[in-house]
């Protein structure tokens, strides 16, 4: 169902969305939390507040459909927290699938200008009234739009007969105390926005505003109440306290509400991430401005020597300060804190666990560690993949559980923490850990190590195989797992955000995965190289030491080259070689790189220096091309490529395995 949203509208639209999205998010979080906290007062009070505000802004943009799931949401907590519903695990799963059907309806909303049809909400409303209906036993006068206004309709007849109201009181005011005489003013206020708009009587809500500022009720507005006073003057110190004390309690609200929404208004405010990324990019722009200056005051520092030139030089290092400070603070605002994934995963593990049949309990530690909002993008996949597998694989069902001696509930533990200039995510589980053998035979099943390398090889090596494609221990495919397309989906996204992976595990005791990742991606620190007369950059975050290039140190071992680095052995490649370039013959250092779990020394031709560098794409032509993970502009003004090490050994990783 198309929706028709005013220009006018617009800003209050994007607003709505915003915050609908926000208030969806922590309802998930919230549900899961009432179904082991199924008492707490204070979890189902915000619950419903939610719910409330999701209404009362589908009411006012007249997102009817929205509005009808949200109202018997409401209902329902409303009368949870009146104590007379109980919510379990099965009331559970149809709210879960009422959030569900919300979530699509506002993606609809945000995708296509949609809303969904009423009929297309029929099953959940039928559901979520059953819920109402098996518990209160009277639905008809308590919930439910339809019912609600009908029957308030009658009791406003009924009440009628025995209100009489000020004559200064409007009509519509008066009807539409008649038609829902439970409600107070400020629940009138709500009514009308849930209306529909041609029935509004939007004249009155100023009216309505304004008695609620001056503190007035609706019994203030009936005669009733005043003759009622005035047959009272035998005790008149009672009339005359009566309405002194009123005011009193009413008046301080008034002024001690403006300095809060003055408060929220001025600490938070929203910013397109559009912008965000704009400005990103100009301070980028700054940045290899800054690095160019510096180097061409280097450059004339060497050539020329006069007071001239030293007090550029200090100018220019102030403003490098400077540009380091604002990058730092742009940085700043494109970090989140990785709650936003993490707290998708209470509600995803408590389905899956049911579906499974098993018994799970998530921790989730340091969920307020901050990241780049483009990693945090990119993660929740292969997060999802990881703990998927935690579940299908790690955990056991109960019953093996107990029969192995582990408690009948199985744990996963998410984690996050900081470690440098890099963040560690990290899943874990209690579970059956990696049958190391298991790994091996069914690799060479599929042919992806031969039985030679399977003989030679670490079990850190055996553990890298899960990360290859193709591969799966599962004999069976299962909606969740079996196909072997998850982890090395895992393994090329965290690649591709210049991460790596570590795998720990004991047999008949669980498994952790650590994931370690730059903290950014716009601006990375690199190592500036060249082989051939062409220059390439390497993130340093890759780079393990760097030595000079010695013949005698270079040995043949099997098809590969080998570097002998005190006491061990690595594979030696030339970058020449793994660039398909022309081998130059002149190679004076080595660059040893980290990629997975080995060491891999690259020799080339010469070292320029570190470099700060911002990254740009190559355009969407260019950026599949494998080794290449983008370009920069150096201080010299050149273009040079920044080089994916991990991507460029793509090929000849499966043939390192074993091997040394």
């Amino acid at each position: 169902m198309k929706i028709d949203i005013p220009q006018d509208m617009q800003e209050i639209f994007e607003e709505f969305l915003v915050e609908a999205g926000e208030i969806i998010d922590s309802l998930d979080q919230d549900l899961i939390n009432l179904e082991n906290s199924p008492d707490d007062e204070e979890l189902i009070n915000r619950i419903f507040r939610g719910m409330h505000t999701l209404k009362g802004g589908a009411g006012f943009l007249n997102l009817t459909t929205i509005v009808e799931l949200a109202h018997r949401m409401e209902d329902i907590f409303n009368k949870v927290r009146s104590g007379e519903l109980k919510i379990d695990s099965e009331k559970l799963d149809i709210l879960f699938e009422g959030l569900d059907k919300l979530k699509e309806a506002l993606d609809m909303v945000r995708d296509s200008g949609e809303i969904p049809d009423p009929e297309d909400i029929d099953d959940i409303l039928k559901k979520l009234d059953s819920i109402l209906k098996g518990d209160s036993g009277s639905p008809q006068e308590e919930s439910g739009s339809e019912s609600s206004e009908s029957s308030s309709t009658e009791g406003g007849e009924n009440g009628v007969k025995g209100l009489k109201f000020k004559e200064d009181v409007p009509e519509a005011l008066k009807k539409l105390i008649e038609r829902y005489p439970d409600k107070d003013l400020a629940g009138l206020l709500e009514e009308i926005i849930l209306m529909p708009p041609e029935e509004r009587p939007m004249e009155i809500i100023p009216v309505i505003e304004k008695l609620i500022d001056e503190g007035k009720e609706i019994k203030d507005l009936l005669k009733e109440e005043k003759q009622e006073e005035k047959k009272e003057p035998p005790p008149p110190p009672l009339q005359k306290k009566e309405p002194e004390k009123r005011p009193e309690p009413v008046k301080p609200p008034v002024p001690a509400k403006p300095p809060k929404e003055k408060k929220k208004t001025s600490d938070v405010i929203r910013i397109d991430v559009e912008r965000i990324e704009n400005l990103m990019n100009l301070v980028g722009e700054i940045v290899l401005d800054r690095n160019r200056i510096m180097r061409l005051i280097s450059q004339l520092e060497r050539e020329l020597r006069s007071e001239t030139i030293e007090a550029l030089n200090e100018t220019v290092i102030s403003m490098d300060r400077t540009v380091s400070d604002l990058q730092a603070a742009v940085m700043k605002l494109r970090m989140q804190p990785i709650k936003k994934i993490f707290s998708k995963f209470p509600r995803i593990v408590r389905d899956l666990s049911k579906k499974l049949g098993k018994k799970v309990n998530l921790i989730i530690e340091g969920e307020d560690t901050e990241l780049d909002k483009s990693i945090i993008d990119k993660l929740e996949d292969p997060l999802i993949h990881l703990v998927r597998n935690s579940l299908d694989h790690g955990i056991e069902m109960p019953e093996e559980r107990v029969m192995m001696g582990k408690p009948e509930t199985g744990t996963i533990k998410l984690f996050a923490y900081h470690e440098g200039d890099h963040i560690i995510i990290g899943i874990s589980d209690d579970g059956r850990g990696i049958d190391v053998e298991k790994v091996k035979e069914k690799a060479i099943e599929k042919g992806l190590i031969t039985p030679d390398q399977a003989k030679q090889m670490t079990e850190k090596d055996a553990y890298s195989i899960i990360l290859m494609p193709g591969f799966s221990t599962n004999d069976q495919v299962t909606e969740l797992s079996g196909r072997g397309v998850g982890m090395d989906v895992v393994a090329s996204v965290i690649y591709s955000l210049r991460g790596t992976i570590e795998i720990e595990s004991e047999e008949g005791k669980g498994t952790t995965i650590l994931l370690k990742l730059p903290l950014t991606v716009a601006i990375i620190r690199t190592l500036i190289i060249g082989v051939n007369n062409q220059i390439f950059s390497i993130p340093l975050h890759a780079i393990i030491e760097i030595v000079k290039y010695d013949k005698e140190k270079v040995k043949n071992v099997g098809r590969f080259k080998s570097l002998v680095l005190r006491d061990e052995v690595l594979p030696l490649f030339s970058l020449n070689e793994l660039l398909g370039i022309e081998e130059s013959g002149d190679k004076n250092f080595i660059v040893v790189v980290k990629v997975g779990e080995k060491y891999i020394a690259v020799s080339v031709d010469k070292l320029y220096g570190e470099e700060e560098i911002v990254i740009k794409s190559m355009g969407a032509l260019l950026e599949d091309i494998p080794g290449i993970a983008g370009a920069t502009i150096a201080g010299d003004g050149r273009v040079i490529l920044i080089l994916d090490i991990n991507s460029l050994l793509n090929d000849i990783k499966k043939d390192l395995i074993g091997v040394i």
